[in-house]
């Protein structure tokens, strides 16, 4: 509403047209993505948008272009993650099979170095969800500003559009908690807005 327009005025927001698609027990094919090395905001904020589509019965799947380093191997569903190094046939086989694919946490296809060229041609509707300058517009649909602190908070505003909040468990809420808590320097950086500790609550008490 005008409440969250007035609260961050550089929210691009062209969800409304897909949200549908998102709903339970559609039937969409969903491959969720993030950017080279995945960071706690790369991995948190897909593993999160994972967890919650596959609670709703969606075919949903995580490939990132790159390992990640250990200290994240803790979050839930992370054994579930493909390598598209390591794994190149089976995620260039994920990438053709899907309807849709969520680009999260980058906003340029060279941050996901040669998994890049294959989303890029891929003839799924391409989701952005994101926090850095300068999208490159290869996304049909965005949710993304530069005014939040991390890509984990715009998955809980997209969980909200999907009237998903009475759906968060401990596993989303973990994975987000995470992202959110590394991209705002534990809550010292200056993007950590008054939202940030109101989602980080919320999240607690899951």
């Amino acid at each position: 509403g005008s409440l969250a327009k007035k609260k961050n005025p550089n929210l691009e927001d062209t969800l409304q047209p897909i949200l549908d698609q998102f709903q339970s027990g559609s039937e969409a094919k969903v491959l969720i993505t993030t950017h080279h090395k995945p960071d706690a905001d790369a991995l948190g904020s897909s593993l999160g948008l994972w967890h919650f589509l596959k609670n709703r019965g969606i075919d949903a799947r995580v490939v990132t272009p790159t390992d990640y380093p250990h200290f994240l191997m803790w979050m839930p569903g992370e054994n579930e993650v493909i390598n598209f190094e390591a794994e190149t046939e089976k995620s260039a086989d994920w990438v053709d099979w899907a309807d849709y694919i969520f680009c999260l946490d980058f906003n340029h296809l060279s941050r996901i170095n040669d998994l890049g060229v294959l989303v890029g041609n891929a003839k799924a509707t391409k989701i952005m969800i994101d926090h850095h300058r300068d999208p490159q517009g290869f996304d049909a649909h965005r949710l993304w500003t530069v005014n939040t602190s991390s890509t984990c908070e715009l998955v809980y505003e997209f969980i909200k559009r999907c009237n998903g909040l009475d759906e968060l468990n401990k596993d989303i809420s973990s994975c987000l908690y995470a992202g959110i808590m590394t991209d705002t320097g534990s809550f010292r950086f200056p993007s950590t807005s008054s939202s940030t500790h109101r989602i980080i609550a919320d999240l607690i008490d899951n």
